[in-house]
């Protein structure tokens, strides 16, 4: 059963941040500058620990992961946004005139 999961870390170095940043991509949806939400099975769930464990600080970093219920139940419907939602930075070319 897949299981619903709100993380969030904390990324001392810029370089351990973008490769937790572009790891955490690959397991869901960012919501918020390094705040995911994931839906994972457990094998999902020690993939991403494992992913992240080699990338952290143990003395410098810290990764919060709260379980918010089931997909498909309480897990989907327990998140509430206030304000500007986050969106995607834009693809910006120059334009000669």
């Amino acid at each position: 059963m897949r299981q619903v999961y709100l993380i969030c870390y904390d990324i001392a170095d810029g370089k351990r941040l973008r490769k937790t940043y572009r790891t955490m991509c690959g397991f869901g949806e960012a919501l918020q500058y390094s705040v995911f939400r994931c839906e994972l099975s457990s094998v999902e769930r020690l993939q991403l620990q494992e992913a992240l464990w080699s990338i952290l600080n143990w003395d410098h970093d810290r990764v919060m992961l709260a379980n918010l219920g089931p997909a498909g139940s309480r897990g989907d419907d327990c998140l509430e946004f206030w304000g500007e939602p986050r969106t995607a930075i834009p693809n910006r070319e120059a334009v000669v005139v």
